[in-house]
């Protein structure tokens, strides 16, 4: 877990001493393929197929940008009912990513990039089990460090805002397809109607 923090603050000091500003923040809903929590294929052990997220684009220069983002997968629920009682799993997880965008090219409403960077992943399985009024709960945590590799576009829709399509792999212990989509406010438009002057 000492390694997850100090990577974490590493990126985010990176961020302070480029030479860049933060133009872009917002979020959305994202579909994955999931993981089996410690790689065990039971249905019990399958995360959930749907995430929410928030990022923001750190523009360093016109192609490069660096995207760090937080996602909350939306907790898989397995249940079992018999007759003594009920049995219960949760499979949840959350997840930091340090992407990279390069964009490849800039039209007036559309722009195209692709993405690399670091992913770390901290999951969580819980059981519950309540059998003849007697109440067990387990929890078991795991965490990997991964990479993404992708490719997306923004849309510009207003001056105010964009919409963005990102597909992504995450290669790491814990494989994934994501495929997001959301909404992102324009900070600078943001900055420059907040000080008519600049």
């Amino acid at each position: 877990m000492k390694k997850v923090y100090t990577l974490l603050f590493i990126g985010l000091f990176a961020l302070q001493a480029a030479e860049g500003q933060f133009t872009k923040a917002g979020g959305g809903l994202g579909f994955t393929t999931g993981f089996p929590f410690h790689q065990q294929t039971w249905e019990s052990n399958q995360s959930t197929n749907f995430d929410l997220f928030a990022k923001g684009i750190y523009e360093i220069s016109v192609p490069l940008h660096v995207s760090p983002s937080f996602t909350w997968f939306i907790p898989n629920i397995t249940k079992s009912t018999m007759q003594a009682g009920e049995e219960k799993y949760v499979v949840s997880a959350i997840m930091f990513d340090l992407n990279g965008h390069y964009v490849f090219n800039s039209l007036d409403r559309f722009e195209f990039y692709g993405l690399a960077g670091l992913d770390i992943l901290l999951a969580k399985r819980k059981f519950v089990s309540n059998i003849d009024n007697y109440e067990l709960k387990e929890v078991e945590k795991d965490n990997a460090i991964g990479l993404n590799v992708g490719a997306g576009t923004y849309i510009k829709v207003t001056n105010q805002f964009d919409l963005f399509v990102e597909a992504k792999y995450l290669v790491s212990k814990y494989d994934q397809f994501m495929l997001n989509a959301g909404i992102l406010l324009n900070l600078q438009w943001m900055s420059r109607n907040e000080n008519p002057g600049l």
